[in-house]
């Protein structure tokens, strides 16, 4: 594909770039350009549109060419190809977001047989919503490539646009269609952040904003996790409030109901509603949890993915490479960003350009098209006619053996001292955050423990949480008490379920209150039948007589229950004692249990006893 690059710092260089194209015959019909925001303005790229080449371009928070975040404030990509093959189009975003997309669909489908979309997309209130954008894009045409990013700002700009032909547009979407039977596309978005802490349960929001979470302020919550001030702050903007922003690099986690997986970054947060508004929607009742980059881990993650990514483009290279990159994921990688981006350019071998935004729309391995936070996603693009493409420089080298190391930064004195402001910032943020964190899991842990000794002894309990996989013992001497209810069949015919079930838990409360007082263990339910053991798997003397006691217990207890209720049942028990093998079976849901012929005889001695009777052999009596 016929392509030229551009590096400048003013407007100048980039009228005398366009006359050398001129000069040397090359008459560009479309360019791709990116302006750091803290160069922003309409006569940068005025030029181009005097030359009646058609932009896609948008503010950033920084660009990218190549190996690294460029220094210079415009960098472009210019494009000769025939004007059939492409179309770029400005929509304001005045209307709903989801008709807005099926209108974008409809026009693309309208141009070309077979379109793809790459989208600039800009607003100044949180009316437009990018991912309705999307769903009503995909509602049209559920097979339509989708990929693009959010146009930002480091607080320079309150607002970043996107440009048009009459001038910075704020709240809509530039949208470049490509005929694929010219220009073929292909994208991925890769993540790798990793979870933290515990799910937390979103009790109260709508669409995009989150009002509470666990019960409490969406603001009140973030305030607690991340140690600032909420209070009489009105609206705070991710890209211009630095605390906000320093808590954006811990998204959300969410499982949408497909299976797929998104995160969520806070952009903004309302002191007076007391809410959290995200870059995409966050479902009342959904379980999240806080992400966190593990730098190398996250890096490698990235670069394997875009392996098998441009390995399964086998013969389909590219001309060059679109990349829209999370700018919160810029941030938190820090001088490692650098890295990754000199990897990924190895990688392909192709020219790349592209910015850090505040949302990238794309696709992962594992999830369609969507709106991602904290992701790097690329573009691949190919002109389908070119047959002088070079395919053979691609690098082949295993993604596991890249050793990947720091790009060393030379700064000025006044980035010296940004940077250290930010890392004082993140320093405090981050160890507030981890301290919570770290409650939140303790916290989770006394739980798990508790449930655990619900259903296993204390000793297995800790065997287990030891890391013992197979745990099972011989005991030479225990006993086993087997009891049932009388009548219950018949009577849970007559009765409504849910009071069926209330009563049974009033029995069996009961009998677990008996088991503590007499220091056995519960083995387990099955309808309305209960097992105890005593003995096991710590040696009682008295195991039998312990065994005994009960079971008198029980029947005094379901002897008064009945009468007090004017229930029809009765319960019958046997016991018996001997060997017993004891163990825990199961992965996920894991059983304590018994087994051996002084089981299967207590079992029987309880089908054949009498109701409101013990039942039990002499051995259990001898002992």
């Amino acid at each position: 594909m016929n392509q030229r690059i551009l590096k400048a710092n003013g407007k100048e260089e980039v009228i005398q770039f366009l006359e050398e194209l001129k000069q040397s015959s090359f008459f560009p019909t479309l360019a791709f350009i990116f302006v750091i925001d803290k160069s922003l303005s309409f006569d940068l790229v005025a030029p181009f549109y005097e030359e009646a080449v058609e932009v896609f371009a948008t503010c950033s928070a920084e660009v990218i060419y190549n190996d690294s975040k460029s220094e210079f404030a415009l960098v472009a990509l210019v494009l000769a190809i025939p004007r059939s093959y492409f179309s770029l189009v400005h929509y304001p975003a005045d209307s709903d977001s989801f008709s807005l997309g099926k209108q974008i669909a409809k026009d693309a489908k309208n141009q070309f047989l077979k379109p793809a979309l790459l989208m600039l997309v800009a607003f100044k209130d949180l009316s437009f919503e990018p991912e309705k954008m999307i769903e009503g894009i995909l509602d049209f045409d559920s097979g339509l490539k989708i990929f693009g990013g959010i146009a930002s700002s480091f607080g320079n700009v309150e607002n970043p646009p996107f440009y048009t032909k009459y001038g910075l547009e704020t709240h809509g979407v530039c949208v470049l269609t490509f005929d694929e039977e010219k220009i073929q596309i292909h994208g991925l978005a890769v993540s790798g952040w990793q979870e933290l802490g515990t799910p937390k349960k979103v009790t109260k929001s709508i669409g995009r904003k989150v009002y509470e979470i666990e019960g409490e302020p969406a603001t009140d919550f973030y305030a607690k996790y991340f140690g600032f001030n909420t209070e009489n702050l009105g609206i705070r903007k991710n890209h211009i409030d630095p605390d906000l922003l320093a808590a954006s690099e811990f998204p959300l986690l969410i499982r949408k109901e497909d299976g797929s997986e998104v995160l969520r970054v806070a952009i903004q947060m309302d002191s007076k509603e007391k809410s959290v508004s995200y870059g995409g929607d966050i479902p009342e009742g959904s379980l999240v949890r806080f992400c966190s980059p593990n730098t190398m881990e996250t890096i490698q993650h990235s670069y394997q993915e875009m392996f098998s990514f441009r390995s399964d483009l086998q013969e389909l290279y590219p001309d060059f490479i679109l990349m829209f990159n999370c700018a919160v994921r810029s941030r938190s990688l820090g001088p490692y960003m650098n890295m990754e981006l000199n990897a990924i350019h190895k990688l392909w071998n192709r020219n790349v350009i592209g910015f850090s935004s505040w949302g990238e729309i794309g696709n992962s391995l594992h999830s369609k098209c969507g709106l991602h936070n904290t992701v790097i996603s690329i573009v691949a693009i190919r002109n389908v006619e070119d047959s002088n493409r070079k395919n053979n420089e691609l690098i082949e080298e295993d993604p596991r053996t890249i050793q990947f190391e720091p790009t060393t930064e030379v700064l000025t004195m006044e980035e010296m001292k940004r940077e250290i402001d930010q890392l004082r910032r993140d320093k405090r943020i981050l160890g507030h955050f981890l301290r919570l964190t770290s409650d939140d899991l303790e916290q989770e842990e006394v739980k798990s423990s508790k449930l655990l000794l619900n259903i296993l002894p204390k000793e297995t309990a800790s065997r287990l949480r030891s890391g013992e996989v197979n745990i099972s013992e011989r005991v030479p001497s225990a006993s086993v008490l087997f009891a049932d209810l009388v009548g219950f069949t018949s009577f849970a015919s007559k009765i409504d379920p849910e009071k069926l079930v209330t009563i049974l838990n009033q029995i069996f409360t009961s009998f677990d209150d008996l088991t503590l007082k007499y220091g056995v263990e519960k083995i387990k339910t099955i309808g309305d039948a209960y097992m105890v053991a005593s003995g096991v798997p710590n040696h009682l003397f008295d195991h039998a007589d312990r065994c005994i006691q009960l079971g008198k217990e029980m029947i005094s207890f379901m002897k008064e229950f009945s009468k007090k209720e004017n229930l029809p049942l009765k319960i019958r028990i046997g016991i018996n004692s001997g060997e017993v093998t004891a163990g825990v079976i199961g992965k996920h849901k894991f059983t304590y249990d018994l087994w051996g012929d002084t089981v299967n005889v207590a079992q029987r001695m309880e089908a054949n006893g009498f109701p409101n009777c013990d039942l039990l052999p002499k051995n259990c009596t001898d002992i």
